[in-house]
């Protein structure tokens, strides 16, 4: 099963590897960018692309879940692009941008949902070494910027390998999952396995659409990568002998019947609503749209409420006991030299990074 939380931050990392950066037509002055028309043009090309391919992953999910509406995922996604627009050192420009807009339609939902960009998305090497500031992976020579879920800025660093240390997936670049065992909260990354593969979940992921069955954490058993079901196939909540749900939907399962049901469509809740495993035993699982946030009393609560998340420049906080989060693909940016979760909602743009 695709981990929702894992889909979230594979894509926005997608979107940032692929984000557009300065070419002839745009130019700083004061502090302020301005965009020439090919540059406009080739963003709100590829946020159309990426945003289409988006919704026919997970279809009537993916795009409420995060965005709410396919224009709010065209416009939000168009202007983190734009707001790459004369970066220091950005490698990346309008060409590069639409070869990528015109690639998408041959990406697979797996390497979406991956972070495993076709070749003409991959980001263009930048001119910054290690170590210098930076907010986008095209402005790297090594095509790695180590920002983190709550930095918009950070600097040049070596592209992880496996075995790096990690604590989202984020810090693990492209192609590669963040693997943290359960109860922990940092791990390695580590490549995904394909269909038949060995997995061990937490240790060793199954590549997106693909549920690791079989395996035990507890004794370390390795389970094998199959094939994650849709709407009405066969499940079983404990993946002992038959797979979870893929992106967008969740394992229902009748009490006293070893974890065995079908695969159901995940519901989306607005703002006050709702949310979590409802019923006992379970008969539906609701998720909160526009990247709004499922808040319970306690993290073991079956059931929470949604609240909305914040808006550009509106306070928030990353802790999920507390939230609010922010509307994608803004971050929750604490104050410089905070140690804490709360900050403002900030949109990432790498022309601010100096």
């Amino acid at each position: 099963m695709i981990n929702p939380a894992k889909a979230l931050v594979a894509a926005t990392l997608l979107l940032a590897a692929a984000a557009c950066g300065g070419g002839s037509s745009s130019s700083t002055t004061g502090g302020s960018t301005t965009t020439g028309t090919a540059d406009t043009q080739a963003c709100n090309d590829q946020a159309t692309a990426v945003c289409k391919l988006r919704d026919g992953c997970a279809p009537g999910f993916e795009i409420a879940r995060v965005f709410g509406t396919q224009a709010a995922c065209v416009s939000r996604t168009a202007q983190t692009c734009l707001n790459n627009l004369g970066a220091k050192g950005i490698g990346t420009d309008p060409t590069h941008i639409e070869a990528c807009a015109a690639a998408y339609p041959s990406e697979s939902c797996a390497d979406f949902f991956d972070n495993n960009p076709v070749s003409a998305c991959v980001p263009v090497a930048g001119s910054l070494s290690m170590g210098a500031a930076c907010g986008t992976a095209g402005q790297c020579a090594s095509t790695y910027c180590a920002v983190t879920s709550t930095s918009v800025c950070s600097t040049c660093q070596p592209l992880p390998a496996p075995g790096a240390a990690c604590a989202v997936q984020a810090d693990c670049g492209r192609d590669l999952a963040c693997a943290i065992p359960s109860g922990a909260t940092a791990g390695v990354c580590a490549a995904f396995v394909d269909m038949g593969g060995a997995c061990l979940t937490g240790h060793q992921p199954c590549k997106a659409s693909l549920s690791c069955v079989g395996d035990d954490t507890t004794a370390m058993t390795m389970g094998t990568c199959q094939p994650a079901g849709g709407m009405g196939a066969s499940c079983q909540t404990t993946r002992k002998t038959v797979p979870g749900c893929s992106t967008g939907f969740a394992c229902i399962a009748p009490s006293g019947m070893n974890g065995m049901g079908t695969c159901q469509a995940i519901q989306l809740a607005a703002a006050g609503a709702m949310c979590g495993n409802i019923g006992t035993p379970v008969t539906s699982v609701v998720q909160c749209e526009n990247n709004g946030l499922c808040k319970k009393a306690m993290s073991t609560d079956p059931t929470g409420t949604c609240v909305a998340a914040a808006g550009d420049g509106m306070p928030c906080d990353s802790d999920p006991s507390k939230g609010p989060p922010c509307l994608q693909p803004a971050k929750c940016v604490p104050p410089a030299g905070s140690t804490g979760t709360a900050g403002t909602c900030t949109v990432p743009g790498a022309a601010t990074c100096m």
